[in-house]
């Protein structure tokens, strides 16, 4: 296969603070809390939404805090076809939906022995 190559020309990192002042402002987020949280000062939050670059260690307690995956929302901005460790989460899905269709199958099996059986009744 031909992989492309990106850069970060190409893919150039998204501003982690505006991601964060977005969040903030959506779901009104009240950064004093969200400080005492994560052991940090309102300063140090208040910070975070004017930086560029974040630190993994950070994220992951800004995650933590506020319930929310912004690891995810990073993610979700690199091209498609990208490879991951990560358990496809729409794995059970497939599974459900093979099964539904398999008894779907044994269903409509059913129904037409039932229409023959009435047939001849």
């Amino acid at each position: 296969m031909d992989y492309k190559k990106y850069t970060l020309e190409d893919l150039p990192l998204p501003p982690l603070g505006k991601l964060l002042k977005t969040y903030f402002k959506k779901n009104r987020t009240r950064k004093s809390s969200l400080a005492r949280i994560m052991g940090k000062t309102p300063d140090s939050v208040m910070r975070y939404q004017r930086q560029d670059n974040l630190y993994c260690k950070t994220l992951w307690q800004l995650s933590l805090g506020l319930n929310h995956n912004f690891f995810m929302d990073l993610a979700a901005q690199l091209p498609p076809n990208f490879t991951t460790n990560a358990p496809d989460p729409t794995l059970p899905l497939q599974e459900r939906i093979a099964a539904l269709e398999e008894e779907n199958k044994l269903l409509n099996a059913k129904l037409e022995t039932l229409k023959e059986v009435m047939r001849k009744g």
